[in-house]
């Protein structure tokens, strides 16, 4: 019988023989990242607001290093403009 792990490692390692798509991921993170630039208010709602800032990080931690924090950066940047319009 085989255990579950019990902890993950902390950036997910993609499936043997599936390499994550990146082209897709910088497309839909570039769409995030647009759409929250563009945003007077906010446009999601608190729960796709706070479940985008979970997701975001770890969409662009398949991305290299450098290329994830930034985007990460303005994503969070946009986000705190965003709240404090409210």
């Amino acid at each position: 019988m085989n255990q579950l792990k019990l902890f993950r490692p902390e950036r997910p390692e993609p499936s043997p023989g599936r390499t994550p798509d990146l082209l897709y991921i910088r497309k839909s993170l570039g769409r995030l990242l647009r759409i929250a630039r563009e945003a007077q208010i906010m446009p999601w709602s608190e729960a796709e607001t706070e479940s985008w800032e979970k997701q975001f990080p770890q969409l662009a931690a398949s991305l290299p290093e450098k290329e994830a924090a930034e985007l990460t950066s303005e994503f969070t940047t946009e986000i705190a403009r965003l709240r404090a319009m409210r």
